[in-house]
């Protein structure tokens, strides 16, 4: 697997992870808190951030140790606006239109970073 290869993966599963997380941790609603421990570990939600994390970080040693940090870690935020897609769809949230603006300055400083290697 290329180093940047690894990198995109690691940003895809890393945005996977956080919202499967926030999944697992309010499966009532926003103002849900897990009764337990035992109740976290019982959760699929939670398995899967654990899994995809644990793959996300082992790809990003992968892609660290071959490209430039000063390269590789501006380009986790685009695991902004994948997280704000992801949050839209698996956990139906709505996200206001000054958000996304923000979320689009910084999509571009990652393309500008992506061309500029």
């Amino acid at each position: 697997m290329s180093a940047i290869t690894a990198l995109w993966v690691s940003i895809f599963l890393g945005s996977c992870a956080q919202v499967f997380l926030k999944k697992g941790v309010s499966p009532g609603g926003e103002s849900a808190v897990p009764s337990s421990y035992p109740a976290l570990l019982r959760s699929g939600w939670v398995w899967a951030w654990a899994v995809c994390f644990f793959f996300a970080t082992g790809l990003w040693l992968i892609a660290i140790a071959r490209i430039e940090v000063s390269f590789a870690f501006p380009m986790l935020s685009a695991g902004y606006l994948l997280v704000a897609v992801l949050s839209i769809f698996l956990l139906k949230e709505r996200i206001p239109p000054a958000r996304w603006a923000a979320i689009l300055v910084i999509t571009i400083g990652v393309a500008i970073i992506y061309k500029s290697s």
